[in-house]
């Protein structure tokens, strides 16, 4: 008789998938195929098929489809201004007009300490490189500020909104305690940690507070809207508080006045989430609504 030969059990690869990227061997063929995705995810084949404009096209294979998109033929007697009140329709839902002007608020005073700090605690006997160290800081907070909030929005835990709106509140707060704390350089650097850090939410919770509001699909056109807003901001804020400073001949003014207008910018965040969201001109759903329908 002939030996048998026994069929050796096949060993299984135990080690963590994260530990294998950072490896030295080169990956196996089927490098992506124990990664899953979520269903909803932009890289999943069928992510697609979430926006209501794609529709799916018959295949002779059952497990091979293609997508189309279905598009609208343009109307000519339209006006010419038609395509900018498309452009703007959304400053026509409450919830989103008031993250714009929230914004612009925001922007159009959040660099005073950025710009003016320096000027304002040389004239206060402070020398240069440490109204320098304080600016540092103050980036320096900023920073990882942006990674520990874009850690914490993606938690369950959070809500994004809310804690989008005290960050404003507190930053304000701050921002007229560094001109309140300039006799104590160790309080000066403390409030100005802060305010980096209460500031950098705004940053890493934009795009998740719009995903909230908005439906993906008009994602794209929304930060977009909110970038200009932040640039109506940059454009007015900055030369007022110069403006101010040089009629009343002190900081005093502009710093207080910049954190009373964040304030108010964290609050006008606070009525969203207590609030329903609805057309301001006019009747309907809205884009929410449509896009669940």
């Amino acid at each position: 008789m002939g030996k048998v030969r026994v069929k050796s059990p096949e060993k299984v690869d135990t080690t963590p998938w994260l530990i294998k990227q950072f490896s030295g061997t080169t990956p196996h063929q089927n490098y992506f195929k124990n990664m899953r995705f979520p269903r909803h995810s932009l890289i999943h084949r069928g992510a697609v098929l979430n926006k209501n404009k794609y529709r799916l096209r018959a295949s002779s294979c059952p497990n091979i489809y293609r997508v189309s998109m279905t598009t609208l033929t343009k109307d000519d007697d339209e006006p010419w201004y038609s395509g900018l009140i498309k452009f703007v329709s959304l400053f026509d839902e409450f919830h989103y007009l008031l993250m714009s002007a929230s914004t612009v608020l925001l922007f159009a005073w959040f660099m005073t300490p950025y710009f003016y700090l320096v000027d304002h605690m040389t004239a206060s006997g402070y020398e240069e490189h440490e109204a320098s160290l304080v600016l540092s800081a103050i980036g320096v907070a900023n920073t990882l500020g942006m990674i520990f909030f874009g850690w914490a929005g993606d938690q369950t835990w959070t809500n994004v909104t809310k804690t989008y709106g005290v960050c404003m509140i507190l930053c304000g707060a701050c921002c007229s305690a560094i001109f309140l704390a300039t006799a104590n350089y160790t309080l000066l650097n403390i409030f100005g940690v802060l305010y980096g850090v209460f500031l950098a939410s705004s940053f890493s919770f934009t795009p998740i507070v719009l995903v909230e509001l908005l439906p993906l699909e008009t994602f794209t056109k929304a930060y977009g809207l909110q970038l200009m807003c932040q640039g109506i901001g940059h454009l007015g804020g900055p030369p007022f508080a110069a403006l101010l400073a040089d009629l009343t001949g002190t900081w005093s003014y502009s710093f207080h006045l910049a954190g009373v207008w964040i304030v108010i910018s964290g609050l006008l965040m606070l009525i969203i989430p207590y609030t329903k969201n609805r057309k301001l001109i006019g009747t309907g759903p809205v884009e929410k609504e449509l896009a669940n329908e």
